[in-house]
């Protein structure tokens, strides 16, 4: 396993493709989700296309803006899965 960082201690680079590698898992999620029309696809989407069209502004603006988008979306993809009995892989 690579070694894990805080968001805070990531290169701005670091930090782009992190939110970019979240952008994608919850666009692939909520692409799951509307598929089995599960009414958090929507959820999923706005920020997950929020997150692919903004990566780096919020990679290098505020810290705590980041890290509240981060959990927003990690709380997202796991209400995803717990909510749907826990049968969805999240990549």
């Amino acid at each position: 396993m690579a070694d894990l960082k805080r968001l805070d201690d990531m290169s701005t680079e670091e930090r782009v493709a992190f939110l970019e590698t979240l952008a994608e898992s919850l666009l692939m999620s909520a692409s799951i989700a509307k598929h089995e029309d599960d009414p958090l696809w929507e959820d999923l989407a706005k920020l997950g296309n929020r997150l692919q069209m903004d990566a780096e502004t919020i990679a290098t603006d505020d810290p705590e803006r980041a890290e509240s988008v981060v959990r927003d979306a990690i709380h997202l993809l796991a209400k995803f899965e717990h909510g749907s009995g826990g049968s969805h892989t999240i990549h």
